[in-house]
């Protein structure tokens, strides 16, 4: 089965369509001026729309936003677009954070860098997938049905297994709360643990659960009960007729402000809510992402019993508050549960403070999140890992990690005719065999195609270079994914043919590592061959490289007493280390 692409993105909303939205909000009608009680006021309304209009900066916004490793794939019939932010620690953790409605992806751009890149060695560091819902942002208009709930978590599920995750944690909000248990109830082989800061489970109607209730479960009931009665139209709008409101939010910026931001408190910064605004209304997925709401209403599958993956409940004041006893029924797993108030005191009883605590209190979030994972027993693959001391088990993330160097390196090239150390070979040439090495490792595995041009003759001629790679690699992760650690023959692309599964997987890092060195050294760009790296790759280059020479590698050059690992790795494979052009 062939694996579709994972194909870079960036945001790039042509200027013609922000011109169109300045007109819009210039030219907007409003209604007449009614008390809160009414719905949302026109005095909120009208400062966010000036906001919009005169403060907001979308470009500034799309610039940060594509500061970060964006993809699209196509997931179950429909486009998928997610971030994907790896660390730079070895020991990272896996975890996919999913948002919810009317929140988006713009909810973790606070937290990407501390989950990322914690300051201390001893936090925990995550390798961070941050997908838009189907229908939501860059993932939409959704052009099927059913995407609610089930079907979300199975696609989240597909990413993880594609990116060549598999094990890792799931973390959400909102929607997210729901769709992160249901990833760990369809994968509890593969979710460590999932983290949430909702656990959305009521009475059962039984009256023996409502006995003896503490203060703070009556409390929080009340609350419910008053959200339910003053606050939930967009539900029950939502649930039962969503296109009917579709018209209002795919013609009028205005109507989309107004209806989205009823779940925005008055306390957020204006800049965050247009954001997630704006995102809906430049691509066009006001209308698509409310059905998430009428497909969880009609759908024909229910889960059955608890979810049994270890769980995680961060929750805050002002927004949602889970009751334990409720919960424990529907999640017999849950190892943390805490609660914090991190309410500035601003805003009103609708204002839900707490709600998008990603971007509230980040701090707080990533603590709880980085405290969850931590106290967990199960070990969790990456896709960056410790060096291999003793074996190659572990060479799976080892590839992972050499994928990752050759697409730092592929990002950084701006003259792609540079001479490079390898052979008399130009940059474009280097990327053209490294894919090509790639793509044979995974049609070896796989049994499908092959690269359409001869790797060791690269011509150089790529319309697209940065395009040209990221299928290749996704393909190889694929293929490797689906390879026992413990085979004995894994085929291989190489003349000694069927490998040990770690030596094969050893082997295609080896190639992905060495050329994304060609690359950067070629380029001015730093050597994205670490010492770790280095450590992992000379035992499995000492396994293969000797009946290479001639075909893959060089003969090798005599080693300096002054070598590093990532030196000695290179001049065992015949390249200078020290190669300038």
């Amino acid at each position: 089965m062939t694996v579709p692409a994972l194909r870079p993105f960036r945001a790039e909303i042509p200027q013609s369509a922000l011109d169109d939205l300045a007109v819009r909000l210039q030219r907007a009608l409003w209604p007449d001026d009614l008390p809160a009680e009414y719905g949302v006021t026109n005095e909120r309304v009208r400062a966010l729309a000036e906001h919009w209009l005169a403060s907001f900066d979308w470009r500034a916004f799309e610039a940060r936003l594509n500061a970060y490793p964006q993809f699209v794939t196509e997931i179950d019939g429909e486009t998928i677009h997610f971030l994907h932010v790896r660390s730079s620690r070895a020991d990272a953790t896996p975890l996919v954070l999913t948002h919810g409605w009317p929140g988006s992806i713009v909810e973790y751009l606070d937290v990407i860098g501390p989950l990322t890149e914690p300051e201390s060695a001893d936090a925990p560091a995550f390798h961070l997938v941050i997908p838009s819902l189907p229908g939501f942002g860059f993932s939409g208009p959704t052009r099927s049905a059913g995407w609610g709930t089930h079907r979300t978590a199975a696609a989240w599920a597909e990413l993880m297994s594609r990116l060549g995750y598999e094990s890792y944690g799931a973390a959400g909000n909102d929607a997210g709360s729901m769709i992160s248990p249901e990833i760990g109830r369809l994968a509890p082989e593969k979710v460590v643990g999932v983290h949430v800061t909702q656990l959305f489970s009521f009475p059962s109607g039984d009256p023996a659960e409502m006995a003896d209730l503490s203060e703070a479960d009556q409390a929080a009931l009340a609350h419910l009960q008053w959200f339910y009665e003053n606050m939930f139209s967009f539900n029950t709008l939502h649930s039962q007729q969503p296109h009917t409101l579709a018209f209002a939010l795919a013609d009028s910026p205005l109507a989309l402000l107004a209806w989205n931001a009823q779940l925005f408190g008055e306390h957020l910064d204006a800049d965050f809510v247009i954001a997630n605004v704006a995102l809906y209304w430049l691509t066009g997925t006001g209308g698509s992402s409310i059905r998430f709401y009428y497909e969880d209403a009609h759908t024909t599958a229910h889960p059955e019993g608890p979810t049994t993956v270890p769980t995680g409940l961060a929750m805050f004041a002002g927004d949602f508050q889970s009751i334990r006893r409720f919960a424990e029924r529907d999640h017999a797993n849950i190892v943390s549960w805490n609660a914090y108030d991190t309410r500035s005191g601003r805003g009103g009883p609708r204002d839900a403070a707490g709600h998008y605590s990603a971007h509230e209190a980040p701090e707080v979030l990533v603590a709880d999140i980085r405290a969850f994972f931590a106290g967990l027993s199960s070990p969790v693959s990456s896709p960056v890992s410790p060096p291999l001391s003793t074996s190659l088990s572990s060479s799976w993330p080892l590839l992972a990690s050499a994928h990752q160097a050759l697409r730092s390196a592929t990002a950084g090239v701006t003259d792609w005719s540079l001479p490079t150390p390898c052979a008399e070979w130009n940059v474009t040439q280097v990327l053209q065999h490294a894919g090509g090495d790639q793509q044979g490792y995974a049609a070896s595995i796989t049994g499908e195609p092959g690269p359409d041009f001869n790797p060791f003759a690269p011509s150089g001629e790529l319309a697209d270079a940065p395009e040209f790679l990221e299928p290749k690699l996704a393909a190889a992760a694929a293929a490797f994914a689906t390879v026992s650690p413990h085979a004995e023959a894994v085929p291989t692309p190489l003349p000694q043919g069927a490998l040990p599964a770690a030596v094969a997987m050893g082997a295609a890092a080896l190639d992905a590592a060495v050329h994304a060195w060609d690359i950067a050294i070629a380029t001015g760009q730093e050597s994205p061959l670490t010492t770790e790296m280095a450590e992992a790759l000379l035992p499995v280059a000492k396994q293969l490289a000797e009946p290479l020479r001639g075909f893959a590698y060089a003969p090798a050059l005599t080693p300096h007493p002054d070598d590093d690992a990532a030196a000695e790795l290179l001049r065992y494979l015949g390249r200078d280390p020290k190669w300038t052009a």
